[in-house]
């Protein structure tokens, strides 16, 4: 799990989430959410991470029409947070992970354009953990 605190560390080196670059996540291997997906697949369900997932994109699809540099403080956003501690608690979700989603729902984002990476992000993580869990 010590690659989910390295991304983490350098998810911190930015001021906001839409200036991370969709290749730094994106990508096989190298990308991050390759990474977190490959340290996931023994710890994490499938269902756990969609139902994650799901209220990602219900959001995602609420603000659909602002403009990327509209502010972003739908309180959807931070109720996905005990949900995961829930989980975490439970034992559903390594502590790594709730401790990634913590720090950029609470750190990195403040506008639609930041939101919106973070949904590509999770996007990702998501294709590639289906890839590993098979």
């Amino acid at each position: 799990m010590s690659n989910i605190k390295s991304i983490i560390e350098n998810i911190k080196k930015y001021n906001h989430f839409h200036e991370v670059e969709i290749k730094e996540f994106a990508l096989p291997k190298e990308g991050w959410a390759d990474q977190i997906a490959n340290a996931l697949k023994k710890q994490m369900k499938t269902t756990q991470l969609r139902k994650v997932f799901n209220s990602i994109k219900l959001l995602e699809q609420k603000n659909r029409d602002k403009k990327a540099e509209d502010e972003f403080d739908d309180p959807k956003l931070y109720m996905i947070l005990p949900y995961l501690a829930y989980a975490k608690g439970r034992k559903f979700i390594p502590p790594d992970f709730y401790e990634l989603i913590k720090v950029i729902i609470q750190e990195k984002i403040e506008t639609v354009g930041d939101f919106r990476r973070f949904c590509e992000f999770m996007t990702a993580i998501v294709a590639y953990h289906k890839q590993y869990s098979k």
